[in-house]
């Protein structure tokens, strides 16, 4: 009776390791991006400085990337996070604006045209 219980139970085995062997796989990107900061400007050469300076600067060009990645023997998880360039935009009017008025005005625009690339190296 057992000799013949083995083959069932070994082929039971067999089918049950080949239907639960396998990857788990997961990839996510995610893309964020902030609602942009309402600003204006006092005069059309301070909004010239402003956006002529942002516009240069490396981490204009560049989206922020935050990748986590896990390789185990049955799991992949890959998990992406973009940040749009709205975030930058926030944080060179937050640099720019220095009485936090909403209004950026030539002098303070002078002061970014100076002092922002060097902030942000």
């Amino acid at each position: 009776m057992i000799k013949s219980l083995k083959p069932i139970l070994f082929s039971t085995l067999a089918l049950l390791a080949l239907a639960t062997s396998g990857c788990i796989s997961t990839h996510e990107t995610i893309y964020s991006d902030t609602e942009r900061t309402k600003v204006s400007f006092a005069s059309d050469k301070a909004g010239r400085d402003f956006y002529e300076t942002l516009s240069r600067t490396r981490q204009a060009h560049e989206r922020t990337e935050k990748r986590t990645e896990v390789n185990l023997i049955l799991i992949d998880v890959d998990h992406r996070t973009v940040a749009g360039p709205n975030r930058q935009f926030n944080d060179a009017v937050a640099f720019c604006d220095t009485n936090h008025d909403g209004v950026i005005t030539e002098a303070e625009a002078a002061i970014f045209v100076t002092a922002w690339p060097a902030a942000r190296d």
